[in-house]
């Protein structure tokens, strides 16, 4: 039988023993689900540690999505939802299944235009005229993603949308859609334009982002909607649950 040495364990990055602390506290209830911590400088004072190593830790139960940070006024424990949807394997909204925020509302805006050469490329064929929605999605208030929709002049005659009735149109487009599908092709890139392609709306101080694109096809060649989604990669997570 080989002989192994049984080397003795590292001591331990003294950030990861601020994380366990910390983990072991917001799993035990000494910080309920949606408070906000103490500031940094009570919080290392507290932990008996520096500034530089709380952070290394609370960098790392971010990543975990245990905790956000929130610009100019802390952190917070994120509360947990028992009902996270499942990874972008299904077919269903980006944007609720990837944020790490509940959304809480959505602004939308629409138009009617001229296709374009961009967008007959996209849509795979000629058309006539598009609508373009776009939508602002917010969390008690904050930015947290945006999303861009063509939809060919096609489709909305095919299921018969009011265009004036915006709280249907709004249903159609975030719900019903994904219901009609039958397939989607789902691209997932890293873009630093979310905050212009959101024009006068920026939804992240970070010119950082996921860019999730949708091709959504129901019974045709022909894509029924393109979608793009922008969201902010400090306040998402991409995931995929692959079974064999």
């Amino acid at each position: 039988m080989d002989k192994f040495n049984i080397i003795e364990k590292e001591k331990e990055f003294k950030f990861l023993t601020v994380y366990n602390q910390l983990f072991k506290m917001i799993k035990e209830g000494n910080f309920p689900e949606g408070s906000r911590l103490p500031s940094e400088p009570d919080l290392s004072k507290m932990l008996g540690v520096s500034r530089s190593t709380l952070r290394q830790a609370l960098a790392l139960l971010q990543d975990d999505g245990l905790v956000k940070n929130i610009r100019g006024k802390g952190n917070f424990i994120i509360k947990s939802h028992s009902d996270k949807p499942i990874g972008l394997e299904a077919i269903g909204h980006p944007v609720y299944k990837c944020s790490a925020d509940k959304i809480d509302d959505v602004k939308m805006q629409l138009r009617i235009e001229p296709s374009s050469d961009y967008m007959n490329e996209t849509l795979g064929r000629k058309t006539a005229a598009v609508v373009v929605i776009d939508r602002w999605y917010t969390y008690q208030g904050n930015p947290a993603a945006y999303s861009f929709t063509i939809f060919p002049i096609e489709t909305i005659s095919k299921f018969n949308i009011d265009l004036n009735d915006h709280p249907k149109v709004l249903e159609f487009v975030e719900k019903e859609i994904y219901e009609i599908c039958s397939n989607v092709l789902v691209e997932v890139k890293y873009s630093t334009a979310g905050n212009i392609s959101a024009k006068f709306s920026p939804i992240s101080s970070e010119n950082q982002f996921y860019l999730i694109q949708e091709t959504m096809y129901e019974d045709s060649e022909f894509p029924m909607v393109h979608n793009k989604h922008y969201l902010p990669i400090k306040s998402s997570s991409i995931e995929f649950h692959q079974k064999k």
